[in-house]
């Protein structure tokens, strides 16, 4: 008998990439990460949260977010260090982690 799993909901946020990218360590040597589609929001235009992914393959698992901030405006978040501290400094910095998902993004440049 096969085992039964219970069914998926109509709008599961599916969804993964892989991607190799420099690593954690000191000589940054390359290392795969993972990305999984944690959340889509269904609303089109609404300003707010669009995506969440869950980021593994380095240190520690890390989130990155993409939010609206305004019609034709988006804003990418990430939770790992360089992102928050660099971020302070220069808004315009984007972290390893976000470059990555935007190069396996054919709709996001």
């Amino acid at each position: 008998m096969l085992p039964t799993h219970p069914p998926l909901p109509l709008h599961t946020p599916d969804g993964m990439l892989m991607k190799i990218l420099p690593g954690a360590d000191r000589k940054r040597s390359p290392g795969l990460y993972c990305y999984r589609v944690t959340y889509r929001n269904p609303e089109g235009n609404e300003p707010g949260c669009v995506m969440t992914w869950e980021v593994t393959g380095g240190r520690g698992p890390y989130q990155i977010a993409l939010e609206r901030v305004a019609p034709g405006r988006m804003k990418w978040h990430c939770t790992c260090a360089d992102a928050v501290y660099r971020g302070e400094q220069d808004p315009n910095h984007v972290c390893k982690h976000v470059t990555g998902l935007l190069e396996c993004l054919p709709l996001a440049a």
